[in-house]
């Protein structure tokens, strides 16, 4: 691969030179020969800084996250005002598990750029790893923990004995797919994979139509009509903790022991790992219960089940999904397990050491409105708090705001408005909102109390719940259907009447009455001591009741 000029001798053609780039790395094309080029940091210089984006994107893609960094690097000095570098940067830090080199790179992004703080917010990993403590091996102890931890890494994710299959992209034409390699996959093209320098995926289905891998995939989908603004993007950021979350605890509740991965692009891959293999009707079905039950509650993810077909159908290999870890092609992105580890991908294999494999259950499907399995640490946290629990089981909209805040999420001034105008109005509201908000950096105990005091009328009702999170899912199914739906229905002693505030409409009398009688109460509250004891004795609730009462009877006799 030469480098292109122009005119010959006088100036190099960049746009060429990335092109061919792109289409020899892609291609695995003198790999070496394109590390090489990618080292030359005089050619960096000359770059353009949306040039300087791509140059980093293909030293990703060859495995040299060195020459990615310090290429970041070098545009975040000759143009600050380029967000996309310092997101591209801080981003690939965090995969690189250099947290300390991330956070003070946000540090100094926002000084220059505070409008960057939305983008830079670390994603949610679940529960922190245990501490591990790896002793630096002797090459010959390295490699044979290295052999070991691939041989279980292909014991675990097995699919068809006789193929697999390799993955191209351009970028530039924005198009990628995969070519049938057929042979049995070895530890050689696992290496390659793990390493970068190639991205393999999996044929599901074995020759018998059985599987011993499924995989349910979440993308991030294209929402019409919303805006990229900070508000969709922190709603799009709370129903993915919620997704990671709920996926899990509806996986475990059927025996399902799920391998989460960010897949590199936008989206997640949730793998079922089974120690022997399986009918792939079984999978697809047992997959595709966890995908109904959550589908409803999503507005921008889309869910996928793998594999698609019960039997091999002709000479078809069936549906193939992308080898987990390694780098996402079209994205230029390693792909990693949560939580991740830090260290390294030999640190992340590790955790397959002690891998809970999946199991079906026997019999019909589960009933799917039983009660969900949640995480141990949730469960400890939830244990004094059954009302939310159950919020969380029974609504999705809600669900999304606990979690924020059992994850020390900042909650935005709509999120917030729901959960006072909700939570607030249950027996031990007070209570439970402050085991809520004293999780989240901004927590007030005074400013809660004073908001609570000041909920009035009903509780917030699910129509507009969803106006304020621009949701688009379905309302939820409610026991005892009444005419204004609201969250606080899903819990049994709560009647569709409770709570009725001045504001809204009375149907009878007696209800006219009992709302008059409120208001005559308050006012007489805002008195001076003397008359308020004085107009009290005049019992003026039932002297107004009976005056009301005489002019109605008259407009109708």
């Amino acid at each position: 691969m030469t480098i292109p000029q122009t005119i010959t001798g006088q100036k190099t053609d960049f746009e060429l030179l990335l092109r061919r780039l792109r289409e020899a790395i892609i291609r695995n094309d003198q790999p070496e020969r394109a590390i090489a080029i990618l080292k030359r940091r005089e050619t960096l210089l000359q770059l353009s800084p949306e040039q300087c984006l791509e140059w980093s994107r293909l030293a990703q893609m060859s495995g040299e996250m060195d020459i990615a960094l310090d290429s970041l690097a070098y545009v975040n000095d000759k143009q600050p005002d380029m967000d996309q570098a310092w997101i591209e940067h801080w981003e690939l830090l965090n995969l690189l598990g250099k947290g300390k080199e991330a956070a003070s790179l946000r540090a100094r992004a926002l000084t220059l750029r505070p409008d960057l703080a939305v983008s830079l917010i670390r994603p949610v990993e679940g529960p922190e790893p245990e501490e591990q403590d790896f002793v630096v091996d002797e090459p010959f102890f390295r490699s044979k923990r290295e052999e070991e931890l691939i041989l279980r890494y292909m014991q675990v994710f097995q699919g068809r004995e006789d193929c697999f299959a390799r993955q191209w992209a351009d970028k530039q034409a924005k198009t990628s797919g995969y070519v049938p390699v057929r042979k049995p996959i070895t530890p050689t093209e696992i290496r390659e994979h793990l390493s970068g320098l190639k991205t393999y995926g999996i044929y599901l289905l074995q020759t018998d139509s059985r599987v011993r891998v499924g995989v349910l995939d979440a993308d991030l989908k294209i929402v019409k009509g919303k805006d990229t603004s900070g508000t969709v993007i922190g709603q799009a950021r709370r129903e993915r903790d919620y997704l990671l979350e709920r996926t899990v605890a509806l996986a475990r509740e059927d025996g399902l022991e799920p391998i989460v991965e960010f897949s590199g692009g936008k989206g997640y891959h949730f793998w079922f790992a089974f120690e022997e293999p399986q009918e792939a009707a079984r999978v697809r079905g047992a997959l595709g219960r966890i995908a109904q039950r959550l589908k409803g509650d999503l507005s921008f993810f889309q869910l996928e089940v793998f594999p698609k077909q019960d039997k091999l159908a002709g000479k078809g290999f069936g549906n193939l999904v992308k080898l987990p870890l390694g780098i996402h092609r079209a994205a230029g992105k390693p792909s990693y397990f949560l939580p991740r580890a830090e260290g390294g991908i030999w640190q992340q294999l590790e955790s397959l050491k002690g891998l809970k494999y999946s199991t079906l259950c026997a019999g019909p499907a589960r009933d799917t409105a039983s009660k969900v399995l949640l995480h141990p640490r949730q469960s400890e946290w939830l244990a004094p708090f059954a009302e939310l629990k159950l919020l969380i089981e029974k609504c999705p909209a809600l669900g999304r705001i606990i979690m924020a805040c059992r994850n020390s999420k900042s909650l935005g001034v709509r999120e917030e408005k729901i959960l006072f105008s909700t939570i607030g109005f249950l027996k031990r509201g007070k209570t439970l909102t402050h085991a809520l908000m004293q999780n989240i950096p901004e927590y007030n105990p005074h400013l809660v109390d004073y908001r609570l005091s000041m909920q009035r009328g009903t509780p917030l009702g699910c129509r507009k719940i969803h106006s304020l999170l621009n949701l688009s899912m379905d309302f939820c199914d409610f026991v005892n259907p009444a005419p204004y739906p609201h969250p606080l229905l899903h819990f049994p002693e709560w009647s569709a009447d409770q709570g009725q505030g001045r504001a809204e409409r009375v149907s009878n009398l007696q209800g006219a009455l009992d709302q008059l009688r409120q208001c005559i109460s308050t006012v007489i509250r805002f008195l001076p001591d003397g008359k308020q004891s004085a107009f009290s004795q005049e019992n003026p609730g039932d002297r107004a009741e009976e005056k009301l009462q005489e002019t109605i009877s008259n407009q109708i006799s």
